[in-house]
C-alpha cells in the first residue's frame, strides 16, 4: 500500500485544526571520586538551581554475571525506576561487519542500582539494528523504530514486553520502487499521544534520493489523531519537541537547518529556515507553557566561538536573540565548558523550568593539565531573554579509577528524579553511573 500526502497547502490548514483539537497539555564502586575541586561555575543560577553536586562515587555497572553493561542508546524514568536500553548480545553481519541490536533492557533502581536485564535480540524486529526512540505512556512505555521501519511496540513498567507490534505506517517492501518507505524518524509525547516525525523515500536509495518529511501525531495504540502531514520533500535528520500544546520540528534542507513550529494559541503554522551554519538541529522544550527552543553544535569560525549552542524561538518562529543581534553563530551555551564537544548528541531535558544538558567536552579539566575527556553538567534557565543569556550553574567532572575511560561513541542520559539525579554515562565498552543533587 502506497503513502499518500495530503497537498502541502491543505497540510498546513489541517495541521492547525488538528493542533487545537489534539494538544496535550548490580554495581560496585570505583573507589575514587570524580574529581570536581575546579570545576564548579556557578553564574546567577536559575531560581530552581543554586549548585549541582556529586552525591557519592561513580559506580560501574555490570550485569549479574559480572559482564560489562555496554552500549546504552537510550533511558527513560519509568514511575519511580530507570529503564535503560542498551546493545544486546545478538548481531548480523552487514557488509562484512558483526552489528548487534539494540534492544537489551535494563530496569534500575532510583539510585542507578541493576534490578533486572532483558536481552530481546532480533525479536522485537527480526534483523533490525537500528535506533528505537523511547516514550514514557500511561502503562509503562513505548518504543518506535527510528531508522528504517516505524514498528511501535508497548512495554509494562517493567521492561516486560505487551502484545504485538504495531506499524505505524505500512511496511515496504525491499523490493519495491514505486511505494515511499521511511528512512529515519524521532518522536515527542504530547498529552493524549506522541507526535512521529520521519523522513520518507523511494527505494532504492541513491545519491540522488530525496526524502520527504512527514508529521503525524498517534495514540499510544498506533492509531492516527491527525492525518500524516508533509512538511518538506527534502529533509534529513529530523527531531521533534512537544510542551503545552506547542509541537516544534526540526530538519536538515539543502544543507541548511529548518524549523516548523506549531505554537500554542497561534492558527496557523510556521515554517523558517535557521543559521546554524549548517549544523544538525534539535529540537527541545524550554518550559512547560508552549516555550519552545533549538541547541545545535556549532564549528568555531573567525566570527563565532562554536561549541554547543542554543536558542529560544517566539510564537513566529523566530530565535530570540539579545538587542543588537543577528548571528545565531554567537549564541554559545558552553563557553564556560572549557572543552569541545565530542558526544554524538548532547543529552537535553526540561525540568522545574530549566534547561539541563549533559555533555562530554575534550579539553584541560585544570590549566594546565593535560587534555582529556571532562564531562559537563549545566543548567539554564528559561525566561523571556535570549538563551545565551539566562542563568546557568555549570559543574565540570573528571572521572577516575576503572571504568573512567570514555570511549569513542559516549552516551549520556540524565534521570532527573525530585529530590536527585542519576547521570548515566555510557560508551561502547562500559556503564558508569553517578548521582548527582541540586540545591
Amino acid at each position: 500500500m502506497s503513502f499518500q500526502a495530503f497537498p502541502r497547502h491543505l497540510a498546513l490548514l489541517a495541521m492547525a485544526a488538528a493542533l487545537a483539537a489534539c494538544g496535550g497539555s548490580g554495581s560496585s564502586a570505583s573507589g575514587t571520586p570524580a574529581d570536581t575541586t575546579a570545576g564548579t561555575f556557578i553564574d546567577t543560577a536559575p531560581d530552581t538551581t543554586a549548585s549541582i553536586a556529586l552525591d557519592g562515587l561513580p559506580r560501574v555497572a555490570t550485569l549479574p554475571g559480572g559482564a560489562a553493561l555496554k552500549g546504552m542508546s537510550d533511558a527513560l524514568i519509568v514511575g519511580d525506576h530507570i529503564v535503560m536500553r542498551s546493545l544486546s548480545d545478538s548481531s548480523i553481519t552487514v557488509n562484512g561487519k558483526q552489528v548487534y541490536a539494540r534492544t537489551r533492557l535494563s530496569v534500575m533502581g532510583k539510585d542507578g542500582t541493576l534490578l533486572s536485564s532483558t536481552d530481546y535480540g532480533f525479536t522485537l524486529a527480526a534483523g533490525y539494528t537500528g535506533e528505537w526512540v523511547m516514550l514514557p505512556s500511561p502503562d509503562g512505555f513505548v518504543m518506535v523504530q527510528s531508522g528504517t521501519g516505524t514498528k511501535l511496540l508497548h512495554f509494562d513498567a517493567q521492561a516486560k514486553r505487551v502484545g504485538d507490534a504495531i506499524d505505524l505506517y505500512p511496511p515496504v517492501a525491499a523490493t519495491s520502487t514505486t511505494e515511499l518507505a521511511p528512512a529515519e524518524g524521532s518522536a515527542a509525547v504530547d498529552g493524549n499521544g506522541f507526535w512521529h516525525v520521519a523522513t520518507f523515500s523511494l527505494l532504492p536509495i541513491t545519491d540522488k534520493t530525496q526524502y520527504q518529511l512527514k508529521l503525524c501525531k498517534f495514540d499510544f495504540n498506533g492509531r492516527q489523531l491527525t492525518p500524516p502531514f508533509e512538511i518538506s520533500t527534502s529533509a534529513l535528520h529530523p527531531h521533534v519537541a512537544a510542551t503545552g500544546g506547542a509541537v516544534l520540528t526540526t530538519w536538515l534542507e539543502g544543507g541548511g537547518a529548518m524549523v516548523g513550529m506549531w505554537p500554542k494559541g497561534l492558527g496557523a503554522p510556521v515554517l523558517r529556515s535557521l543559521g546554524t551554519g549548517g549544523a544538525r538541529p534539535y529540537a527541545v522544550a524550554l518550559d512547560d507553557n508552549g516555550k519552545l527552543g533549538v541547541i545545535w553544535n556549532g564549528k568555531a569560525t573567525l566570527s563565532s566561538p562554536g561549541g554547543v549552542m542554543g536558542v529560544a524561538l517566539d510564537k513566529n518562529g523566530v530565535a530570540v536573540l539579545p538587542v543588537g543581534r543577528t548571528d545565531l553563530g554567537q549564541e554559545t551555551l558552553s563557553s564556560k565548558w572549557a572543552g569541545t564537544s565530542r558526544a554524538p548528541e548532547i543529552d537535553a531535558r526540561l525540568y522545574k523550568g530549566s534547561l539541563l544538558l549533559a555533555d562530554v567536552v575534550v579539553g584541560s579539566y585544570n590549566p594546565g593539565d593535560p587534555v582529556g575527556d571532562v564531562l559537563v553538567v549545566a543548567d539554564y534557565g528559561v525566561g523571556t531573554a535570549a538563551q545565551s543569556a539566562q542563568k546557568s550553574a555549570i559543574l565540570r567532572i573528571k572521572l577516575f579509577g576503572p571504568g573512567s575511560e570514555i570511549g569513542n561513541t559516549p552516551v549520556l542520559r540524565q534521570m532527573v528524579f525530585g529530590d536527585h539525579a542519576v547521570l548515566l554515562i555510557g560508551d561502547e565498552n562500559h556503564l558508569n553511573i553517578q548521582q548527582l543533587t541540586r540545591k
